[in-house]
């Protein structure tokens, strides 16, 4: 079976306290209460993480339709006890934020109106497959820029990467609303420190822009 992030461990954790007290799983709605996430499409793309790794199954078009069909083996949920028995690791940070940056094939308006809106959504879901917080999201018709938080094993090139895989799925679904054969430009920002991030954004929109 495939490892689960931190966040898929707890709300698997919890399908399975809750559905043991009341002989029935929780709603969308439940979790996200229980778990601290902000909306139900959240929720939706950690269930979705869960049910690909093989640990869940669930009919889509019923409610309380979530069933568990593999728990972590007794070994590693003992090492995960022993983990926080030990605490080793208090006082660590496990946490890091990047700057990233994309502008779209010769700044395209790829992003405006409904495709903006398809856009967002496609990003919650990514990060909530992976396990990110969004600090800052800003959509724009030519151009993406995120501030996000992600695990110490995330490179930036990895969350660009990863970026750019979400508007190219995007634009498969959607064809004729995504014209051209390339949605983004070459070049991307990443940026460390956030205070630096705009200033990189207008050079990087800069290169983008088709020379006359």
């Amino acid at each position: 079976m495939k490892a689960l992030t931190e966040k898929q461990q707890s709300i698997l954790d919890f399908l399975g306290e809750y559905s043991r007290q009341r002989g029935f799983p929780p709603t969308l709605r439940e979790i996200g209460q229980a778990m601290g996430l902000p909306n139900v499409s959240a929720v939706r793309g950690h269930l979705r993480a869960l049910e690909k790794k093989g640990y869940i199954t669930k009919d889509p078009d019923k409610a309380r339709s979530i069933r568990i069909i593999h728990s972590p083996s007794i070994l590693s949920r003992f090492k995960r006890r022993l983990h926080e028995f030990a605490r080793t690791d208090e006082g660590v940070l496990h946490r890091v934020v990047y700057g990233l940056a994309l502008a779209t094939h010769k700044r395209r308006p790829h992003f405006a109106g409904q495709r903006r809106a398809w856009m967002a959504e496609a990003l919650d879901r990514r990060a909530a497959e992976h396990g990110w917080r969004f600090l800052d999201k800003r959509i724009e018709p030519d151009h993406v820029v995120l501030a996000v938080e992600v695990w110490p094993n995330h490179s930036p090139q990895l969350a660009v990467s990863r970026v750019r895989q979400t508007g190219e799925a995007l634009r498969r679904r959607h064809p004729k609303e995504f014209p051209g054969r390339c949605l983004w430009a070459k070049g991307y920002a990443i940026a460390t420190d956030l205070a630096q991030l705009d200033e990189m954004v207008a050079q990087l929109l800069e290169d983008a822009t088709p020379k006359q």
